[in-house]
């Protein structure tokens, strides 16, 4: 299963920023607990998540967008896009975006075609 990590600060956000390498991608996912659609969708991530084979390197961010929304905005801003929630934000190496949607685009399916691209 992939690693994950709940965001809380924007020191976080600097770490994390910094250790995307070829060899891990990272996943920011935004949500609220408040939420009907960001409680499915972090389901179906989650189980995703818990069936990776064991030999992908991929970070997971967990941001509750009510308890760090100066977390959310500096991301959006950081990576030039909007802030949306539920929202799922693939970086690879150079913090290039691989992919971004949000609500209900972010599916198992997607998630496993992303992966394989």
């Amino acid at each position: 299963m992939a690693a994950v990590i709940k965001l809380n600060s924007i020191e976080q956000w600097e770490e994390l920023k910094n250790g995307v390498t070829v060899q891990s991608d990272l996943i920011i996912f935004k949500y609220s607990p408040v939420c009907p659609i960001s409680s499915v969708v972090d389901g179906d991530l989650k189980s995703w998540l818990q069936n990776l084979p064991e030999e992908i390197n991929l970070k997971c961010a967990m941001l509750n967008v009510i308890e760090a929304k100066e977390v959310s905005f500096k991301i959006a801003a950081d990576l030039n896009i909007k802030h949306e929630s539920p929202q799922l934000i693939w970086l690879t190496a150079g913090l290039n975006v691989k992919w971004s949607g949000s609500h209900y685009d972010i599916t198992k399916s997607k998630l496993s075609s992303v992966l394989n691209k």
